[in-house]
């Protein structure tokens, strides 16, 4: 066997195949991470594409609660600086308007993130390539958190409100509430007339109602800012997410 050199012989065969299974197993490897790869990609885009609607979902209920959110601003505002000037009897006509789509109107959009939670409760959010991506996910659902506290002191402040205001329903000398409440309307315009004054002459003298009324205007113009910046995080998202779904 030594003369006819039969053992390099055969340690070159044995080489030879495991060099062959070794490149066998790394192409195996190989094909196997490409496919991995494959299907995180494949699954990245649909996730982008849930995303996109949750997000374009939120957009749209963003601009109408910002929309509803200026309404009470200005109408409050507007209140306020009637009651400052001690000019609510000039303006009587208004006055139920403002209280009742102003100081006591509360508006919040409900932003639509199932997609997001499922991400974060499944670990696939670290399937999102983009990094701005995630990162801008997470401050707006951070943002999201943060409010609470916010909207839970603008809903006491409501509360207060629509208790000092109850002595006099204004509400009730709202054409269009009534309409929409299925009650009659108040035909004897005399009787309405005197109603309406009485209430503001009510209204004028309850300083705690403009008391409360001023801590919530502050209250909606922060929660405003809030929303406004929400819709910036929501823009942002889609704008990135439209250039990943194109690559």
């Amino acid at each position: 066997m030594a003369d006819n050199n039969k053992p390099m012989m055969y340690m070159r065969y044995a080489i030879g195949e495991i060099v062959l299974v070794v490149i066998g197993i790394l192409i195996a490897l190989q094909i196997n991470n490409w496919n991995e790869v494959r299907k995180d990609r494949a699954t990245e885009q649909e996730l982008l594409k849930s995303l996109k609607i949750d997000f374009s979902e939120t957009k749209t209920r963003l601009k109408e609660t910002m929309k509803l959110q200026n309404t009470v601003i200005s109408h409050s505002t507007r209140l306020l600086t009637l009651f400052e000037t001690n000019h609510l009897l000039e303006q009587k006509d208004s006055i139920p308007e403002f209280v009742i789509f102003g100081a006591l109107s509360w508006w919040r959009a409900e932003p639509v993130t199932g997609t997001f939670d499922a991400m974060v409760s499944t670990g696939n959010i670290d399937l999102l390539k983009n990094k701005k991506l995630r990162r801008y996910l997470s401050e707006f659902d951070a943002e999201i958190k943060s409010g609470f506290e916010d909207h839970e002191y603008s809903i006491d402040l409501l509360t207060q409100l629509t208790i000092e205001q109850s002595a006099y329903p204004f509400n009730l000398l709202h054409d269009g509430y009534r309409k929409e409440s299925g009650l009659a309307e108040i035909k004897d315009s005399d009787e309405k007339n005197k109603n309406l004054v009485d209430c503001l002459n009510a209204l004028k003298n309850n300083e705690r109602f403009f008391g409360f009324l001023a801590s919530k205007l502050a209250m909606e113009r922060n929660r405003l800012e809030r929303q406004e910046k929400m819709m910036l995080f929501a823009d942002n998202i889609l704008t990135i997410i439209d250039t990943e779904l194109k690559k």
